[in-house]
């Protein structure tokens, strides 16, 4: 009678446990708002859940690499569309000094404001957007341009750009190189040099000449204008997809990881009742009592 006593406590305690067991697991999962506590609660779940983690970190990096894009995007923007507006008024300029009735006094103090827009475009050029400058291709932390006294402008950078990730296989350029805006086809730099030096010498075939010169240059910043906004369009079209994918893994992630809490509750409150019911019914087992059993 003793030793069927015994079994009986010890499968009741046994049971009692795993009920216990079960119930502290369930009331965690709802604290937690997890059903995957630990990797042995389900392996194969586990290891898919660390792939996606790793993807959503790598999803993270080709956003932040996205948002740089587009921020120094917005600074190409700004800074072509400088460029257009300097080279409209040195235009307007050229077709006022291109006039018979203009003398070479007027030309020479006309030559000031075009050095002025020279200076304003090698500014340009140079700027700088944290320690990198914009224009500068891959030598991005040199200064692109410089001047000399004569209004000669060097252009010092590289006219290939760096490249970035944005997805999986995919890069996307990160930048714009100066020789793009300012020198390659059309020397702008060039173009207003013959400009300045044609007012100061009171060269009237040179001004004229630098007309067309000019009309060449807006061409070609025009040009660079469409591929800034070709670009942009691109970066954003790239930043919806980066959110979209990112919206996917998170949502995946949660069906996988995620504990359904009205039905953990459901669990829960079972489970509570099962505990109570065997705790309930080991007391009545034959003068059995847990405490004897526990002590």
């Amino acid at each position: 009678m003793r030793v069927t006593d015994r079994i009986k406590f010890d499968a009741f305690k046994n049971n009692l446990a795993l009920i216990k067991s079960n119930l502290d697991k369930t009331q965690n999962k709802i604290a937690s708002g997890k059903k995957i506590l630990v990797p042995s609660d389900d392996p194969v779940s586990s290891s898919v859940a660390v792939g996606f983690n790793a993807e959503k970190g790598l999803n993270a990096q080709y956003g932040r690499n996205i948002e740089r894009l587009k921020t120094t995007g917005v600074f190409y923007e700004t800074s072509i569309n400088s460029v257009n507006n300097m080279l409209t008024r040195a235009k307007e300029i050229a077709i006022v000094q291109a006039s018979d009735t203009v003398n070479a006094e007027t030309r020479k103090s006309a030559s000031e404001e075009v050095k002025g827009i020279i200076e304003r475009l090698v500014a340009i050029g140079n700027t700088k957007v944290g320690n990198h400058y914009i224009f500068g291709g891959k030598k991005s932390n040199n200064t692109p341009f410089s001047i000399d006294s004569d209004y000669n402008v060097t252009f010092n950078g590289s006219n290939e750009v760096s490249s970035i990730f944005v997805d999986k296989g995919t890069k996307e350029d990160a930048g714009i190189s100066g020789d793009k805006v300012f020198i390659s086809d059309t020397n702008i730099f060039n173009v207003l040099k013959n400009f300045k030096d044609a007012l100061e010498t009171n060269n009237k075939t040179g001004i004229r000449n630098a007309l067309d010169g000019l009309d060449k240059s807006l061409e070609k910043t025009q040009t660079n204008l469409v591929h800034v906004g070709t670009y942009t369009a691109r970066i954003e079209n790239f930043i919806e997809y980066n959110e979209s994918k990112n919206n996917n893994i998170i949502e995946t992630l949660s069906q996988i990881m995620d504990v359904d809490v009205a039905q953990a509750v459901v669990d829960f409150n079972s489970l509570s009742n099962a505990y109570e019911a065997m705790i309930y019914t080991m007391t009545k087992i034959q003068n059995l009592s847990v405490l004897n059993y526990l002590r």
